[in-house]
C-alpha cells in the first residue's frame, strides 16, 4: 500500500481505501477501514470477501449478519502471520495520516513512504493548495532545492530508462520517433557540445513542383542547433533491429583472427548516406528553409548523428569492423540503441 484515499461519507466520517490481505485472480479478502472524526478511537472497519463481477470489478460476496446465526453455528476467519502484520502496519499508517490531516469533504489521496511516514505529493497538483505550496517552497533553503531537484531528476531519468529498456527490441520506428520527441534531452546528451532542440520531423528542402504537394523533399527526424556557434545538427533514427554488419569480407568466420573483417550492411550504409544527404540538402536550401524558419541558426559547422541497430547483437569481430567503420566517418557519428541506453 503506497497511497490511501479517504472519501467523506458524512460531516464526520470517511471511507478509506481497502487493505488487501490476500488475493487471487478472481477472489480476495480485504479490510475496509472507516474513519470517525469525533471518536476517541476513530479508526474502525470490517473484513469482506470479494469476487470479480462480469464487468471485472470487485464485488462483495453475499454475507449474513452474526445475529442470523442459529445455535451451534458460527463463522471462522483465519489470518496468516504475514496478513496480520500487513493489517496492523497499514492501520498504523492510515491512523497517522488521518490524525494529522483530519476529516475533510470530498476525496483526498495521500502517498505513504516506506518508513510509514505520510506524504502529500498527490495534493501538490491541486489548485486549491497552490498558495500553501508556494509559501512552503519559499521557506526552503538552497540545499533543500538541490535535494528536491536531484530526487525529481533521478525519478524522471529512471522512468525513461525503464521505458527505453522495455522497448529495446521494438522495431516500430514511429514509436522511437515519439519517444525522442517527448524526451529530446536523450538525443541532446549524444552530442559532444551543447545543443538546443528545435523540432522533430523537419523538411530541409529539395521538393520539386510535380504533384499537388511536391515530390522529392528531404526530411530529417530531428533538428538541433549548436548552442555555442549556432550551426544546425540533424539526427536520423532507424530501429534496434537495423542490421549493422554485412557479409564476411576477409578471413574465416568466428575465428577472431586479425583478418576476420566484415562489410557494412546496406541498411547502415544507406542510413548514413541518407544522413549525409540531409546535411547536403539543408546547406543547399538553407536560405529558403532553415534560415527563414529558425532564428540564429547557420551553416558554419553542421553535424549529423545516426541511431541504428544493436551493438550487442554483433560478434566481437563484427563489433571491431563496425567500430573501425564509424571511426572513419569524421564529425558525423553513429550510435546504436543499446549504446544510447547505456549513456542514459
Amino acid at each position: 500500500m503506497t497511497r490511501i484515499t479517504a472519501t467523506s461519507t458524512s460531516h464526520v466520517t470517511s471511507d478509506v481505501s481497502p487493505i488487501i490481505l490476500r488475493e487471487t485472480s478472481t477472489t480476495r479478502l480485504i479490510f475496509s477501514p472507516t474513519w470517525v472524526e469525533i471518536s476517541s478511537n476513530p479508526l474502525r472497519g470490517g473484513f469482506r470477501f470479494q469476487r470479480k463481477g462480469p464487468s471485472d470489478n470487485w464485488e462483495d460476496i453475499d454475507h449474513q449478519a452474526l445475529s442470523t446465526l442459529h445455535k451451534d453455528e458460527g463463522y471462522e476467519l483465519n489470518l496468516k502471520g504475514e496478513e496480520i502484520a500487513l493489517l496492523f502496519s497499514h492501520l498504523e499508517e492510515i491512523k497517522a495520516v488521518l490524525e494529522r490531516y483530519g476529516h475533510s469533504y470530498g476525496s483526498r489521496t495521500f502517498v505513504l513512504s516506506e518508513e510509514n511516514t505520510e506524504g502529500v505529493l498527490l495534493q501538490i497538483g491541486d489548485s486549491a493548495n497552490r498558495k500553501l505550496i508556494v509559501q512552503k517552497l519559499r521557506e526552503l533553503e538552497n540545499q533543500n532545492f538541490e535535494n528536491l531537484s536531484s530526487v525529481v531528476g533521478s525519478a524522471r531519468l529512471e522512468s525513461v530508462i525503464e521505458e527505453f529498456d522495455a522497448n529495446i527490441q521494438n522495431a516500430d520506428e514511429s514509436y522511437w520517433q515519439g519517444l525522442f520527441e517527448e524526451y529530446p534531452w536523450i538525443l541532446q546528451q549524444l552530442f559532444s557540445f551543447p545543443v538546443i532542440y528545435l523540432n522533430g520531423e523537419t523538411l530541409l528542402g529539395g521538393k520539386n513542383t510535380s504533384g499537388r504537394n511536391g515530390q522529392g523533399g528531404v526530411v530529417t527526424d530531428f533538428l538541433f542547433k549548436n548552442g555555442s556557434n549556432g550551426s544546425f545538427a540533424v539526427v536520423e533514427i532507424k530501429t534496434p533491429d537495423c542490421e549493422l554488419a554485412g557479409s564476411l569480407y576477409r578471413g574465416q568466420r568466428n575465428t577472431d583472427h586479425n583478418n576476420e573483417t566484415y562489410e557494412i550492411h546496406g541498411n547502415l550504409s544507406g542510413g548514413l548516406v541518407q544522413l549525409e544527404n540531409q546535411i547536403f540538402t539543408a546547406l543547399r536550401y538553407f536560405r529558403s528553409m532553415l534560415g527563414e524558419n529558425y532564428e540564429n541558426i547557420d551553416t558554419l559547422n553542421p553535424h549529423g548523428i545516426l541511431i541504428a541497430g544493436s551493438y550487442s547483437s554483433l560478434s566481437p569481430a563484427q563489433q571491431k569492423s563496425f567500430d573501425l567503420f564509424r571511426k572513419s566517418l569524421g564529425k558525423n557519428q553513429i550510435f546504436t540503441f543499446d549504446e544510447v541506453l547505456q549513456k542514459l
